[in-house]
């Protein structure tokens, strides 16, 4: 299947959810969101709806503001927002794939387009340098969302391309620490306990990423992309 580029499957996201009813009430604590901001939510138009009528909800939803019905509704605005430059800052990519995972978003009719986003952004990490999302953050989503990213590891360890390996050495030298000595993902919204992190954890300190890398000094020839590589292994040798 081709998977379109994010930006084109960002701008299909409202088209794909015509059929998600607008709700017409939502359950709100009053100290999370005002009463006007849910009115203004539930009178303007899904497209109309601008950043700042959207953080408060975007923040609680799931928790003490509305539930499954009315996200799923407001996905597709939220998700064009944040993958927008320039666009949502706040709440953070990796909450609102969370809010996501919490609302069982591949029982939605939508599930489809939700899953060729996620691909398509990986995609994008593993062929391009995307300046709007780090490969940290954009993991912890996908592990947030998805009840498994160890294909998403098998890809990147293919290591076919310069982006793929200039955003895994990022990765390694920049969101990353070592905790007696196994490589630790530092971005706070992972689940530790959960499958995903675990698949991280394994592949990062078990050796795949490694035999990975290894294979990759051995098949590639440009200075730059051996010295990344080099330095990636060194990374994850004080793992062994």
């Amino acid at each position: 299947m081709t998977v379109r580029p994010p930006a084109d499957v960002v701008a299909a996201l409202d088209g794909a959810f015509a059929a998600a009813p607008r709700p017409t009430n939502i359950d709100a604590c009053s100290c999370c969101i005002r009463a006007e901001e849910i009115a203004v939510l539930l009178n303007t138009p899904r497209q109309r709806l601008q950043v700042d009528d959207l953080v408060a909800y975007g923040v609680h939803v799931m928790n003490t503001v509305g539930g499954t019905e009315d996200l799923r509704y407001f996905a597709p605005r939220l998700l064009e927002l944040s993958l927008t430059p320039d666009g949502m800052t706040w709440p953070d990519l990796e909450l609102i794939f969370i809010k996501l995972g919490q609302a069982n978003w591949w029982s939605w009719p939508e599930a489809m387009i939700l899953k060729e986003l996620m691909d398509a952004l990986w995609i994008d990490v593993l062929t391009h340098d995307p300046s709007w999302v780090g490969t940290g953050e954009l993991l912890c989503s996908l592990g947030s969302a998805q009840p498994s990213i160890a294909h998403r590891l098998h890809d990147w360890s293919a290591l076919r391309t310069a982006a793929a390996i200039a955003n895994l050495h990022e990765f390694l030298t920049t969101e990353t620490e070592i905790k007696d000595r196994r490589l630790v993902a530092q971005n706070a919204y992972w689940d530790t306990a959960s499958t995903t992190y675990t698949e991280l954890s394994t592949w990062l300190n078990d050796g795949p990423a490694l035999a990975a890398v290894e294979a990759a000094i051995a098949a590639h020839t440009s200075e730059a992309v051996q010295a990344q590589l080099t330095a990636i292994r060194d990374r994850l040798l004080p793992t062994r």
